[in-house]
C-alpha cells in the first residue's frame, strides 16, 4: 500500500458516504452525497484495525530491524500502528 495517511482518510470518508439520487425540479436526477456519518464510522473503523494489531500496510525494511528475522514481524506491527494512528489524526481534520 503507497497511500498516504490522508489519502487513506479520504478514501474511508468516501466509503462511508451515503450516496441516493435525488429528482428535482430543475436539474432532474441528481447524485446527493451525505458524509455527516462517514467521518464516525471511519474512525469506528479505524479503531478496530488499532485494537486488533495491524500488521498493514507494512513498510517495514530489514534495516529498520537490524537485518534478523526475528524482530521483522515487529518492526511491522510498529509501522502499520503508526500509519493508522496517522489515518485517525487526518480523518479527525477532515
Amino acid at each position: 500500500m503507497t497511500q498516504s495517511p490522508k489519502d487513506k482518510a479520504k478514501e474511508l470518508i468516501d466509503k462511508f458516504s451515503e450516496r441516493r439520487k435525488i429528482l428535482t425540479e430543475t436539474k432532474g436526477w441528481v447524485e446527493y452525497i451525505d458524509s455527516s456519518k462517514a467521518k464516525g464510522h471511519a474512525l469506528v473503523a479505524v479503531d478496530e484495525i488499532i485494537n486488533s494489531t495491524p500488521s498493514e500496510p507494512n513498510f517495514a525494511d530489514w534495516d529498520d530491524c537490524g537485518g534478523e528475522h526475528r524482530y521483522f514481524y515487529d518492526a511491522q506491527k510498529t509501522h502499520a500502528l503508526h500509519f493508522w494512528k496517522e489515518v485517525k489524526k487526518e480523518i479527525g481534520k477532515l
